[in-house]
């Protein structure tokens, strides 16, 4: 039976967290999008966002681009990570959320992603943008039932145009 999310705590990643990380974000992008994207594509993302190295210099907040990595823990154990930051005045964007595989439909990424989203407003913003890749049918479920709308189609990160991966960009107002 799972356990209850209440007893998790969201707070600020630390160094120590670093290889946690690196391997919830590793293993949830790998599982996520296998069906979907192609091999080199995801390792080419792994290698450039999730590695060790890449986390241990990103942890730490650099307002307001970004605001560190937030970590879901319970019982002494991550079992998520998010982060995000400030990419205008008052527009935020949700660059991640990964969760262990075991621990979704939990109610934890909304945890991870309420508090991205109070950094945001802490911060001024007034909206918030997330990309997710074209057929992650899950991943477009979740934001639009959070309140986020379609607005366009582009180019994912680290797509090549051998590849034509393309995400779609999604808003939503922050009241």
């Amino acid at each position: 039976m799972p356990r209850s999310s209440l007893t998790a705590e969201v707070r600020e990643a630390v160094e120590t967290d670093v290889a946690a990380i690196a391997r919830i974000c590793s293993t949830s992008y790998r599982d996520a999008y296998r069906d979907l994207l192609p091999e080199g594509y995801i390792e080419r993302s792994v290698v450039a966002f999730y590695s060790e190295p890449r986390i241990a210099r990103d942890v730490a907040p650099s307002p307001p681009e970004w605001f560190g990595y937030q970590v879901v823990e319970e019982d002494g154990r991550l079992l998520g990570a998010a982060g995000g930051g400030m990419s205008g005045p008052a527009s935020g964007e949700l660059s991640l959320i990964y969760l262990d595989s075991a621990e979704r439909g939990r109610g934890l990424g909304t945890l991870l992603l309420e508090r991205v989203t109070g950094q945001i407003r802490a911060a001024g913003g007034t909206e918030m943008w997330v990309s997710v890749f074209l057929g992650d049918r899950a991943g477009i479920g979740f934001y639009r039932a959070r309140g986020f709308e379609p607005i366009e189609t582009v180019r994912a990160t680290l797509s090549r145009t051998d590849d034509h991966i393309s995400a779609l960009r999604m808003r939503r107002f922050l009241p």
